[in-house]
């Protein structure tokens, strides 16, 4: 277990270290396509994030990248088909983390908070535009500084 998340409860546990894969869906689906670069694009900084942080929060994503594509399936089948219904089911998942971000470390949480705006960032830019043009669009942008999680 991290030791950032021992003070954390099980359940607490599980959502922070899902965090990763909600906030993937959530711009995958803020346009109701799921782009099969979008999650390749998550598993990438998944991986990158895993070795080359610099920081505590590379410990959660090494976890992580053993089974992102396993726990990125589950996900999607825990959620509603209808696309505005599993919008809201996501931003309800995320926004759980403002009840245990102040939990942790401070450090930790910010470090933790940043890492999951830069994957949001990251997931819309790897979709759609032409030639790297708009290549984030306006569904997504409303959702790439993640509105429903408070800054720690």
């Amino acid at each position: 277990m991290l030791y950032q998340l021992q003070k954390l409860s099980e359940e607490e546990r599980l959502v922070v270290k899902q965090s990763p894969i909600w906030v993937t869906l959530l711009i995958a689906c803020a346009d109701f396509d799921i782009e099969e670069a979008e999650i390749d694009r998550a598993k990438e900084i998944v991986r990158i994030k895993s070795f080359a942080t610099q920081n505590d929060v590379k410990y959660l994503y090494e976890d992580l990248d053993k089974n992102m594509e396993d726990e990125i399936d589950k996900a999607l089948k825990s959620l509603s088909a209808n696309g505005n219904k599993r919008l809201s089911q996501l931003e309800l998942k995320i926004s759980q983390l403002n009840n245990i971000l102040p939990k942790l470390d401070k450090a930790y949480a910010a470090q933790f908070h940043k890492s999951l705006t830069d994957l949001a960032l990251a997931v819309a830019q790897s979709g759609g535009g032409v030639f790297g043009i708009r290549r984030i669009n306006s569904e997504e942008a409303k959702y790439i500084h993640l509105p429903m999680l408070n800054r720690p």
